[in-house]
């Protein structure tokens, strides 16, 4: 399952930046102010790991999000990868520092927004910190 996710993650996050999709926060099916197809924002967890309502991960968390799906990744920032963060579902600078630090060190785009290539570069605590 884990090579399952990266090569989702990677596939889906190269689809959407052909599409330039990336960036946008906008509900399922709607389009970003340049006119491109956006993810939604993650608003829940699915195994663990931030997804939409309908359980799809496929989807964005970036500053200013404050949800249960910010709470799952701050404690996979804190416990699998060691950030000293709080798990106050709130995303804010010191999150958004952490997941800069997560993509820089998988070699992704740096912009401390957390998507499909976060997810697939990131270890979550589901597993004991597997993924």
């Amino acid at each position: 399952m884990t090579r399952f996710l990266r090569m989702l993650g990677t596939t889906a996050a190269m689809v959407l930046v052909t599409l330039g999709a990336v960036g946008g926060t906008a509900a399922a099916g709607t389009t970003d102010s340049s006119g491109a197809l956006a993810l939604p924002t993650c608003t829940r967890t699915s195994w663990g790991i931030p997804a939409t309502e309908s359980g799809d991960a496929d989807c964005l968390l970036g500053q200013g999000v404050s949800n249960l799906a910010v709470t799952e990744l701050q404690y996979s920032l804190k416990e699998c990868h060691g950030f000293s963060i709080a798990a106050d579902g709130i995303y804010g600078p010191n999150t958004a520092a952490a997941v800069r630090s997560v993509q820089r060190s998988a070699g992704i785009a740096v912009d401390g927004v957390y998507g499909p290539n976060t997810r697939a570069a990131m270890l979550w605590r589901v597993n004991g910190c597997q993924f």
